[in-house]
């Protein structure tokens, strides 16, 4: 991996854990760079952050509603039976971020469907919650009321459609219109969001992925987060200018060689 594309994919992780406010210290850095250059395994750095925090997961009896939050809380069923909201937010941030680092450098070798979003959330999230890569049952909403857990699955079905039929962004070589497409299927895959937790994460991550097969970069180290966010809720009611204004300063026409 050249210097850039591992400076792209800091950029990434840094950006990922300060827009929830979470701390990016020259620790985490060096430990995110030795599993994008292949020398950590993130699987080893998962089970030794489990064992510095002294989680137990033999706390989960499957017993539970997998798509439910443990009764008078706000943490969603995980294997380490974490019912703090703030620890249970800095332990899914950590985990996730080392298995996000684990997909930049090797990501998952299928084509671009809603099988891989699927797949993207059950890795980021599968050693922390029993519901990963699971689609949500119950209504949601955040900033804006989000799609209908009975309509997701044909939603998903002809939105990846369009996407597949648009050939996954290839071959457009003009970046305003690879903007243009981005702007409006990564706000399209947000109003979906199929997910009770993560969507974002997950979402970002699998249009990071396509950006970089279709030969473009996504400097995450130039956004500001709270901008990001606006113009996702505006995309939501159908909004998409702010989010291609915000991906236009950020979007760069990349070589693919990485060697």
């Amino acid at each position: 991996m050249k210097t850039d594309w591992l400076d792209y994919s800091l950029d990434y992780l840094r950006f990922t854990i300060e827009a929830d406010g979470e701390q990016f210290n020259d620790e985490l850095a060096d430990q995110f760079k030795d599993i994008l250059k292949g020398e950590l395994k993130a699987e080893k750095a998962v089970a030794s952050f489990i064992r510095s925090e002294h989680l137990d997961a033999s706390r989960y009896n499957g017993k539970e509603d997998e798509l439910s939050y443990y009764p008078g809380t706000r943490c969603l069923v995980n294997y380490f039976g974490i019912t703090d909201k703030p620890q249970l937010r800095r332990i899914d941030k950590r985990i996730s971020s080392y298995r996000t680092a684990e997909l930049l450098c090797s990501p998952l070798d299928m084509p671009f469907s809603f099988e891989h979003l699927v797949a993207i959330h059950s890795h980021l999230f599968g050693d922390i919650y029993p519901s990963a890569g699971m689609i949500r049952t119950s209504s949601s909403h955040k900033h804006r009321e989000y799609c209908q857990p009975e309509f997701i699955q044909s939603s998903a079905a002809r939105l990846f459609d369009n996407l597949r039929d648009s050939r996954y962004l290839m071959g457009i070589d003009d970046s305003d219109d690879f903007v243009n497409e981005l702007a409006y299927y990564m706000g399209e895959v947000e109003a979906l969001h199929p997910f009770l937790d993560g969507n974002g994460r997950t979402t970002r991550l699998f249009f990071d992925t396509i950006a970089r097969k279709a030969g473009y970069v996504i400097g995450w180290g130039s956004a500001d987060p709270d901008h990001f966010l606006e113009a996702n809720v505006a995309a939501l009611d159908g909004d998409y200018q702010a989010l291609i204004d915000v991906l236009e300063e950020i979007v760069i026409p990349f070589s693919e060689d990485r060697e």
